[in-house]
């Protein structure tokens, strides 16, 4: 059954018991004993009535009945829980005969009801030539005076409102309540919550694809986890797919995107190109769902960090309004997926800044590429080559939407108390065979999420709207959480490994550039803005990796913004800065620096060394 279809069974009662009587549609019995006069309008024949006064030349007067418009039939009074945003549920029967239901709000009636025309015409109401211009006044006259008997609750956001999951074109509820839940908006929603297909297309040609890639999975449990973060009580977030172009990572945000919609140009995937005003407003519009946001690289860098913290924070700006009084802001809770050629961090390193540590936890980055030579795809189901994958795949997502999400809640809303037990139930087990007992806790908070959106993909398969084998979705998501700790550096404090990835960096780019050589060198060009110092095997032919100091400025450089000292006592409990023995106060400690005689430097020299194999995470490091 369609949302519209469901308004409409829902409300017939009432129409039914309006249309009984010739006082018109949406004027019941009861609201006719309380009037003291008659309601001049009915609903006959596809089209809506007024009774006209009339007089005779002799004196005498009557009434007749002129139609002024196409059929426009009063449903119900809406309102919201608090008894305020009062309007009107109307139902519009175009030329082709298709019902369009409306909550129109009564705020619109204030003016000169030009916006409620306007969305009537739109909708296929068509004014009668021969009412003249009147039918504008008569409109507006049957639209303020009739008195439905229904009634049904308005809300200003989809998502979840009570026990019921709102759509702009459907209410989704296992509770029998005598108020039917609806989205109330003064005009046409802009959304991509579209459906096309069926879910028997959709597991067939979507996710029977996806298995086998671990991206893809993750993607699309990403999605089906979305609207359990009001059933865990839990803040939104986001991941976000890092890697160069035509990898895949667009595929992997539509794929995802086909759960809850698509159709037109851009299908379900927005860019994130916009302004802060229209990411707010497109973020309310994805309330207790998933957004996918394709390219960081279109918005700036200094927005990047602001514009992720705000979609995971659920809340937009403060703002005044005409008398200066505080408007209410945009709200929402979801789940986003994210790609770009870069990472979060380094997007917001261009503009000089630096992510902090809570950012990651909110925002989890994973390399794009799955590490089987295909990009994100790690098994293309016979497909030529990974191109030809991505397109038949973003071809299926074009024909097959919006049913999974659906499908999904319907279930969902009829046993949330068993959706919960089974979350919880799941994400401990991911939880405990992911994490070592010693994790930081961000990294428990990062696993929590990882949890989180393979419990969804495990749900989602185990009621039959993905098609997937038990443990397909958990599998897949421990292997990119594995990857993301492999990048990160270990499961320590997201400052240690934030200090460690500075450091590899400075190795890795500057390791010729900014490290004086540890034997005297006249070929060699003056460095200047030194880190430390570099020494390396004479023998080029020899496998020997390079053992890199640091002076403490060197140091402090790289480590700036963090706690140098825990932090450094950290990355030496991790092997990444070796200690070395002496002798304080007549007791032998170990500790972070000694002094080194270095052959290039006529004196001792206070360093850190560093162990190049813990530094990369090498095999056989003490980090391996």
């Amino acid at each position: 059954m369609s949302g519209e279809t469901e308004i409409a069974a829902r409300v017939a009662e009432a129409k039914q018991a309006a249309e009984a009587k010739k006082g018109g549609a949406g004027q019941t019995g009861k609201a006719k004993r309380k009037r003291a006069r008659p309601f001049p309008f009915k609903v006959e024949d596809g089209q809506v009535w007024r009774k006209v006064e009339t007089e005779g030349q002799d004196g005498t007067t009557g009434a007749r009945w002129v139609a002024f418009g196409s059929e426009v039939n009063i449903l119900a009074r809406t309102r919201t829980t608090e008894g305020e945003d009062h309007g009107r549920l109307l139902e519009v029967v175009d030329g082709d005969g298709v019902r369009h239901s409306w909550a129109m709000p009564a705020a619109l009636l204030a003016g000169t009801g030009e916006t409620i025309r306007a969305e009537l015409l739109r909708l296929g109401f068509m004014p009668v030539p021969s009412a003249g211009r009147k039918w504008r006044d008569w409109l507006f006259e049957y639209l303020i005076s009739a008195e439905p008997e229904a009634r049904a609750r308005c809300v200003s956001s989809i998502g979840w409102h009570g026990a019921a999951y709102v759509f702009p074109d459907e209410t989704i509820s296992a509770v029998a309540s005598t108020d039917l839940v609806l989205l109330q908006s003064g005009e046409k929603l802009e959304h991509a919550l579209n459906v096309a297909g069926t879910l028997d297309d959709w597991r067939s040609t979507v996710a029977a694809l996806a298995l086998g890639n671990s991206r893809l999975v993750l993607a699309l449990s990403a999605a089906f986890a979305a609207p359990l973060l009001a059933l865990t009580g839990e803040d939104g977030g986001g991941f976000h797919f890092r890697g160069g172009s035509s990898t895949g990572k667009s595929t992997a945000l539509a794929v995802a995107g086909s759960v809850w919609g698509g159709g037109g140009m851009r299908g379900y995937v927005q860019s994130w190109r916009t302004t802060d005003n229209a990411l707010e407003a497109l973020a309310a519009m994805h309330k207790d769902a998933c957004l996918c946001l394709d390219e960081l690289s279109q918005v700036e860098s200094k927005a990047a960090g602001a514009a992720a913290y705000m979609l995971g924070n659920g809340v937009g700006k403060a703002r005044a309004g005409r008398e200066g009084q505080a408007r209410k802001s945009h709200e929402w809770r979801l789940l986003f997926l994210s790609s770009g050629e870069m990472g979060l961090a380094d997007k917001i390193r261009e503009s000089g800044g630096r992510i902090a540590a809570g950012m990651e936890v909110r925002v989890i980055d994973l390399r794009g590429d799955a590490g089987a030579a295909l990009g994100l795809f790690e098994d293309i189901h016979g497909a030529a080559n990974a191109a030809i994958f991505a397109q038949s795949l973003k071809a299926a997502v074009g024909r097959s939407y919006g049913t999974p999400a659906r499908a999904f809640l319907r279930q969902i809303v009829a046993d949330p108390a068993a959706a919960q037990d089974g979350i919880a139930k799941l994400r401990r087990g991911f939880v405990e065979a992911a994490l070592p007992p010693s994790a930081d806790g961000q990294v428990r908070r990062v696993a929590d999420r990882f949890a989180l959106v393979a419990a969804a993909g495990e749900i989602a398969s185990s009621l039959g709207i993905t098609g997937w084998p038990e443990g397909t979705a958990a599998e897949a998501v421990l292997r990119c959480f594995r990857d993301y700790l492999s990048e990160r550096g270990g499961s320590g404090a997201g400052e240690v490994a934030d200090a460690r990835a500075r450091i590899r960096q400075a190795v890795e780019v500057d390791g010729h550039s900014r490290f004086v050589s540890w034997q005297p060198d006249s070929r060699r060009a003056v460095i200047t803005k030194a880190l430390g110092y570099v020494q390396r095997d004479d023998n080029e032919m020899s496998d020997a990796p390079p053992v890199f100091y640091l002076h403490a400025s060197g140091m402090r450089e790289l480590l700036a913004g963090l706690d140098l000292k825990s932090v450094l006592e950290a990355l030496a409990d991790l092997g990444v800065i070796v200690r070395h023995e002496a002798v304080q106060k007549g007791a032998k400690v170990r500790v972070l620096y000694k002094l080194f005689r270095v052959p290039s430097e006529k004196t001792p020299l206070r360093l850190y060394q560093l162990n190049h194999a813990a530094l990369m995470g090498e095999e056989g490091g003490p980090d391996a």
